[in-house]
């Protein structure tokens, strides 16, 4: 049926921007931290655990969060 058919894509699509973070911590780590990789914190928002998984200081926390705010409506 086309009136449900986007429900199956729109799950997909929100699970990959979901891992987007964690994916652009991975590859960051990777090249600059010497594949230092820090898990996913689940008492933190997604900017503060995005800060924390690429070692980031507590300002940062901050600033990623408003990054995320700021692009979440493209």
């Amino acid at each position: 049926n086309k009136m449900t058919a986007w429900e199956h894509v729109y799950k997909d699509a929100s699970d990959i921007v979901a891992r987007i973070p964690v994916l652009a911590a991975f590859i960051y780590n990777l090249k600059y931290r010497d594949d230092k990789q820090i898990s996913i914190d689940p008492k933190l928002d997604l900017g503060a655990n995005f800060a924390q998984m690429i070692g980031q200081s507590e300002q940062y926390k901050d600033v990623a969060r408003m990054y995320f705010i700021l692009h979440s409506d493209h």
